[in-house]
């Protein structure tokens, strides 16, 4: 019987944007009755090379090779399936897409049956069943690895250290709970041979929302089910179980007394090259559909585990192999990353030393978006882009409420269109971290705004400046004199303009408006700053600054509101209040004094990968 076949909706969205003919493989997910998942796809990185076996290490455990893909005319796909073929394990069934290029009309989908192409349906699965019915497991844990720094040395010892790995003495342990999860199964009585991973997920201790509280019924039901559901990543709707690991040394006690002692040993010995301590912090993660029993969850945490240690090993061979004189081994870190286009994690394994400007990182970021069809003018795979989790946030001292739109009702603009702030931000306000700058702070407040934004998407991993770096910085361009430094004076657009270069590197394009009766004129023009930067803009007029993070335009009618985000709010992070008061709401024209001129500072991102 043939699987059921389901598309994420993420994929298909993904295929549509490819413009050139070529070729790819594709991965998903099996499970249930027979039903497979198509979750991602990566096209070849140079002429008839897939290439499939060292990135299937980059996705999450249970994530597997299933198919391949075809666009436009392409000839290689015939050439690669008989390899891809017999490379799948999941399924008995390999899949073939065959897409157009630029648009889903035509796609079609054939399983492979009997040495056959047989053209099958598929049912496409949207986000929020995708949220809805699959989670995600991360796990942290350390090994000590003593290797020679040879290529073929590292590949020899980090084989042995996955064996270990297999061998059933690691235990994992949910934080907070008593639960236990062992090579015999979860070791708690509440579980039985029909568990399933919902059950898991119904035990976990609930977690507090990062972003405050809502007040319209609608939002308090979807707060309620946030809490209930162990969101751990921010922007990522997905439940992910988080996992301690331990080491049954009384499984390794029994191994080793079980061995006779020999009357006489003999040991014969080759020289071998002096070898290295290399500590190995991994963090690995697996995707599992929520109906999944229990009793398959330690093996599927153990494979994620060897995928993390052999995407470690490929990072390390290609720093060896890279080197002229052989080099000194590098401390591999873990990095997960979630991009939006995607609707999954994707890990990658740097080198500490290795900054993320090294010749070599920009070469392995570039191959990277190219092999999954990325555009290389904006990052996703720099460490500032890394997924920032909810447990890591919470051990902070202090972070803003983070992006304070979502959640607000329409704006009301009949047949009107949103254009958006794309990405993540923090709302940044009048007397945060002790600062009394209410009466003055605005734009320095629209600035750090601006900053987070910037950070929140990976274009840099600065700290972000406080009023008083901001004068400084004013002051060492000989913009601002020495008086300026400790001041309570105001700033406008311009000023913020030349901190957006000194800090983060970035231009930005400067618009004047003779008065605020006239913003409606530059409506479109502000709808296509949100399509095609994306970023927050700074708006001054008169003495006050403010956010612009959307528009709502209606084209035939001019009519149009603004989503602002308004920094003069003196009260605590509170969500409900922020929204319900109007700090962070739509507004019109009525809003903007018709006597005073602006001037709107709109940053454009870099190019950058």
């Amino acid at each position: 019987m043939l699987p059921k076949l389901k598309i994420s909706a993420f994929l298909l969205k993904r295929l549509e944007r490819v413009k050139l003919q070529c070729s790819g493989v594709l991965y998903g997910v099996f499970y249930g009755d027979g039903t497979l998942l198509v979750l991602s796809f990566n096209i070849e990185s140079s002429v008839g090379q897939l290439n499939y076996e060292q990135l299937l290490q980059r996705f999450p455990a249970e994530m597997d090779l299933c198919g391949l893909v075809k666009f436009g005319d392409c000839s290689d796909a015939e050439a690669h399936l008989s390899e891809v073929i017999s490379s799948v394990d999941i399924t008995d069934n390999p899949i073939l897409l065959k897409c157009e290029l630029g648009t889903l009309v035509g796609l079609r989908a054939s399983f492979f049956v009997h040495g056959k192409l047989e053209d099958v349906p598929y049912e496409v699965m949207e986000a929020e069943q995708l949220y809805n019915d699959f989670c995600f497991t991360r796990l942290q844990c350390g090994f000590n690895l003593q290797t020679a720094e040879t290529p073929e040395a590292l590949s020899r010892e980090m084989h042995v250290l996955r064996k270990r790995v297999a061998d059933g003495s690691l235990v994992f342990h949910v934080p907070q709970t008593n639960i236990w999860v062992t090579s015999c199964g979860p070791q708690d009585k509440r579980f039985t041979s029909e568990s399933r991973i919902e059950n898991l997920l119904e035990l976990l201790p609930k977690r507090e929302s990062v972003t405050g509280t809502a007040s319209s019924k609608k939002k308090q039901d979807k707060e309620t089910q946030d809490k209930s559901r162990n969101l751990a990543v921010v922007g990522c709707d997905y439940e992910v179980v988080n996992l301690d690991v331990l080491q049954s040394r009384t499984r390794e006690a029994t191994t080793v007394q079980s061995q006779p002692h020999p009357a006489l040993s003999i040991c014969l010995t080759a020289l071998e090259q002096p070898k290295v301590a290399l500590p190995l912090e991994v963090e690995a993660m697996a995707i599992l559909c929520k109906k999944t029993k229990m009793l398959r969850l330690y093996d599927v945490l153990i494979e994620s585990i060897c995928r993390a240690l052999r995407l470690f090993e490929q990072s390390l061979n290609e720093y060896l192999q890279e080197s002229e004189s052989g080099g000194k081994l590098l401390v591999p870190k873990s990095y997960h990353f979630y991009p939006q286009e995607f609707g999954h994690f994707l890990s990658c394994a740097y080198l500490e030393d290795l900054k993320d400007d090294d010749p070599s990182m920009l070469e392995r970021r570039k191959k990277l978006h190219r092999q999954f069809s990325l555009p290389v003018s904006r990052p996703y795979f720099r460490r500032a882009n890394q997924c920032q989790f909810i447990n890591h946030l919470e051990e902070a001292p202090w972070t803003p409420l983070l992006n304070t739109h979502l959640g607000l009702r329409p704006s009301g603009v009949a047949d009107g269109k949103e254009y958006l702030v794309n990405g993540n931000y923090h709302y940044y306000h009048y007397l945060q971290q002790q600062v009394q700058d209410k009466g003055w702070g605005c734009a320095y407040r629209s600035l750090q705004t601006i900053c987070s934004w910037f950070l929140l998407q990976g274009y840099s991993n600065a700290s972000i400046p406080t009023h008083l770096q901001i004068q400084e910085y004013l002051h060492k361009i000989d913009d601002k004199p020495a008086s300026f430094v400790g001041s309570t004076q105001w700033i406008g657009s311009t000023e913020l303009s030349m901190c957006l270069q000194g800090f983060l590197n970035v231009d930005s394009k400067i618009l004047h408006v003779a008065s605020g009766a006239e913003l409606a004129t530059i409506a479109s023009e502000l709808a296509m700053h949100f399509q095609t930067q994306g970023t927050p803009v700074m708006i001054g007029g008169g003495v006050l600054a403010h956010t612009i993070i959307g528009v709502d335009y209606c084209v035939q009618s001019g009519q149009v509101k603004f989503l602002i985000l308004d920094p003069h709010y003196t009260g605590a992070d509170d969500l409900a209040t922020i929204q319900i008061k109007g700090w962070c709401g739509w507004k019109g024209m009525d809003f903007w004094d018709k006597r005073s001129y602006y001037n709107l500072c709109m940053p454009q991102r870099p190019i950058l990968y």
